[in-house]
């Protein structure tokens, strides 16, 4: 059977077709996964279309993913896991908008999500969360999933950070900028301290023998001085003869100039 080079190409486009027609609803079955852990949601941001099944994880705990009735679209209905150990909670959501949902469990320790279906609004786009943090929604679409304990995008409460009441630091940031250079910083101090304090110890010692050669031979001149003005004393008063006396001196004068050396 002979094919024209235009019936090929239609073909060729036919089959193009029928492939994309076969690969969508595969990426639409695609279901976005939360993960559940100790006091976290994990993406805490997460961009959806409308339609989309999430599917909320147990990683590790007693946790329940469980809407803020008056922090959904109007439109939408609330959802609730209740709190559960194992397993997954699934929800579908059809309501373009923003979603803000928290763990009943642990709720006071700011574990709290974000998700934005199609495109950001309704009452969470009004008020910061009023426990914890979650990043801005712009951001959310923008990155499509952002990781828990990211530094991108925060929410009023945050101060444009990911680091406010609730969550404590986040993976990655324990070992921020501003502790390495306060750590470099302080030891540089102290290193100078240390430094400034062995060369004042070295000089000190070398001071203290100073003194003690100084004051030794110091010592042996008075001493020597002293045995000269005796010897002289009883020279003068006869007790003893001119050799004597010249023997006398002249072995001080000895002992004298070997002290100095």
């Amino acid at each position: 059977m002979t094919y024209s080079r235009r019936q090929f190409l239609g073909a060729l486009g036919a089959s193009t077709v029928a492939t994309a027609g076969f690969t969508r609803p595969v990426a639409a079955q695609e279901t976005p996964v939360v993960r559940m852990g100790n006091n976290y949601f994990d993406p805490i941001g997460l961009h959806v279309d409308p339609g989309t099944t999430v599917r909320f994880e147990i990683a590790a705990g007693a946790h329940s993913a469980t809407a803020y009735e008056s922090r959904i679209p109007s439109a939408a209905s609330a959802f609730d896991s209740g709190v559960i150990s194992s397993g997954a909670f699934e929800y579908t959501f059809e309501e373009p908008g923003t979603y803000d949902y928290y763990c009943i469990p642990h709720k006071s320790v700011g574990m709290v999500g974000r998700i934005v279906v199609g495109s950001p609004g309704g009452p969470a786009e009004t008020s910061p969360i009023p426990d914890g943090d979650v990043p801005e929604s712009d951001a959310i679409v923008e990155q499509g999933a952002i990781a828990y304990g990211s530094s991108t995008g925060g929410d009023e409460n945050s101060g444009g950070g990911m680091t406010g009441r609730g969550m404590g630091p986040g993976p990655g940031m324990m070992n921020g900028r501003s502790g390495g250079m306060m750590s470099d910083r302080n030891g540089g101090w102290f290193d100078g301290l240390a430094f400034v304090g062995g060369a004042l110890g070295v000089l000190g010692v070398a001071g203290g023998l100073l003194y003690w050669a100084l004051g030794r031979g110091d010592t042996a001149s008075k001493s020597d001085d002293s045995a000269m003005e005796t010897l002289q004393r009883r020279y003068a008063r006869g007790e003893i003869d001119e050799t004597e006396f010249q023997q006398r001196s002249e072995r001080l004068a000895d002992d004298s100039k070997d002290s100095s050396q």
